[in-house]
């Protein structure tokens, strides 16, 4: 790690940019990028400097991060609301790999990612074969235990075994960052392992906030299928997640599938929302025919591992209805209250923003519901379409009374309701940290022709999210084929 202070001036930013090119350059990284980026905050930051703080100062800070080159440049000017425009341009151009801007009460953070050669090194598939369901059973015998760092090839060789490319989460065809998760702690697991180190079968879970987790894949090489053993690594797994003191998991069963599903809702899990055109095109084997022709939408479960604290939640009304689908279906301690006309909220809205260029998605983090919410989003939401966005997320803290008043209008930017999550955060005072998820989707007219729903609860909640995400996706050019009508109109009058 290397830490570096500088004025916000020309030398001062050439001085940062310097730093983390020589800093990434010894490691076998483009520097090049880099500085360029380095130079990119610097400049946006000396921009937002010009109001007469009193610390006119840049800090950087340069580390790697598992397969990534991560730079950091702290500022005090005035509150960042997303990475730099250029920024997320230089994501798109494929020079970084994300970028997250936020402020964390005292100055603003801006961090961008790099991908260092292993980053890129995909599975080396000579001499692997896809092994058919029908294959021979192994008479070899397993050793069931936690998932390793070293076990990280061997996972992914499994995966391919099993599924070919087809697997949906792309990231589990990278060795290098399946270790590189695993050493942070991110990602946890559970594998049965054969005596020439090869795996069998793995149960896993990646944390997505520090009491939530996703679980997930699964998968058990045909030739060792029917001994039981996803049911052991599951169990194991969910003592695991116990002892770790995880509140809840998420599971995102495939909605062209009963099976997931099925699994997920008989192991008590709620289904909590559907995310549509969530991730790239994908060819999943013997549930579609062929290849995507778009994006591909996944059904959204949650369990909670531990008992949940009673809390009240303010839902804006748009998205109430679908609220009260979840709430119904579940036993989570929670109430539902109107929305306040007189809740306390402070002028600006704290949140983050993270934008994933790979994956043409983008994270707006919201913290703390401000009177500006509306602006603040739609400003962050511009800037990610322009970018290339396909799929935006924009999380919204429910237990904050002012969530009720001020978020009302969200629809009208086109984000409809995604998924609503109990403790998905560290609580604050009354905020226990529940979310609501709306999303906004480039194609919000979803194909739906694929799907298959396991119960009521799936379809009922499915089907009225994908028709409020049509709905409020094509208000935009309502408005705007009214107001041209409208001027028709008068420009016919015009002569009278």
């Amino acid at each position: 790690m290397i830490e570096v202070t500088a004025p916000a001036d020309a030398s001062g930013i050439s001085v940062l940019a310097a730093s983390a090119r020589t800093a990434v350059t010894t490691i076998g990284g483009d520097g090049e990028s880099v500085g360029l980026v380095v130079r990119t905050l610097g400049n946006d930051a000396q921009a937002r400097l010009q109001g007469g703080q009193e610390d006119a100062t840049l800090a950087l800070t340069a580390e790697v991060k598992g397969t990534e080159f991560q730079i950091t440049l702290r500022d005090f000017g005035e509150p960042v609301t997303g990475a730099p425009e250029a920024i997320l341009l230089l994501l798109e151009a494929g020079l970084a790999t994300s970028a997250d801007a936020r402020t964390d009460g005292l100055a603003n953070l801006t961090e961008v990612r790099f991908a260092l050669p292993a980053h890129n090194k995909v599975l080396d598939i000579e001499s692997l074969d896809v092994v058919p369901d029908d294959a021979a059973p192994s008479p070899e015998s397993v050793t069931l235990r936690e998932l390793r760092v070293e076990d990280a090839a061997a996972l992914t060789r499994t995966l391919y075994r099993c599924y070919g490319w087809s697997y949906p989460n792309h990231t589990m065809y990278y060795p290098e960052r399946i270790a590189a998760a695993i050493e942070s702690g991110e990602r946890i697991g559970e594998v049965a392992v054969t005596e020439s180190g090869e795996i069998a079968a793995h149960w896993g879970a990646i944390y997505l906030s520090p009491g939530v987790v996703e679980t997930g894949g699964t998968v058990t090489d045909p030739r060792f299928r029917r001994r039981g053993l996803a049911n052991q690594l599951g169990e194991r797994l969910l003592e695991r997640l116990n002892e770790l003191t995880v509140v809840g998991r998420v599971r995102e069963p495939v909605i062209t599938h009963t099976a997931t599903q099925e699994i997920a809702l008989r192991e008590g899990a709620t289904m909590v929302g559907v995310y549509l055109g969530y991730t790239h095109p994908m060819q999943q084997v013997g549930i579609t025919d062929g290849m995507q022709e778009s994006r591909n939408s996944l059904s959204v479960a949650y369990g909670n591992l531990q008992p949940l604290t009673p809390a009240t939640m303010w839902i804006p009304g748009p998205y109430e209805p679908m609220a009260r689908m979840v709430l119904d279906s579940s036993d989570w301690p929670r109430e539902l209250e109107s929305a306040r006309p007189d809740a306390p909220a402070p002028a600006v809205t704290a949140f983050a923003t993270v934008f994933d260029s790979d994956n043409r998605l983008g994270v707006v983090d919201v913290t703390i519901v401000g009177q500006d919410l509306v602006d603040a989003v739609d400003t962050a939401l511009d800037q990610m379409k322009r970018s290339g966005a396909e799929y935006v997320q924009v999380r919204l803290p429910v237990n904050q009374p002012a969530l009720g008043t001020y978020a009302a209008g969200l629809t009208e930017l086109g984000l409809g309701y995604g998924a609503l999550i109990p403790q998905f955060r560290v609580a604050e005072g009354n905020d226990v940290g529940d979310v609501l998820i709306t999303q906004w989707v480039a194609e919000p007219d979803i194909d739906t022709s694929d799907w298959a729903f396991y119960d009521d609860r799936v379809k009922n909640l499915a089907e009225a999210i994908v028709a409020q995400t049509k709905s409020v996706g094509t208000r935009g050019v309502q408005r705007q084929r009214r107001a041209a009508r409208r001027a028709q109109l008068f420009a016919a009058l015009d002569g009278f």
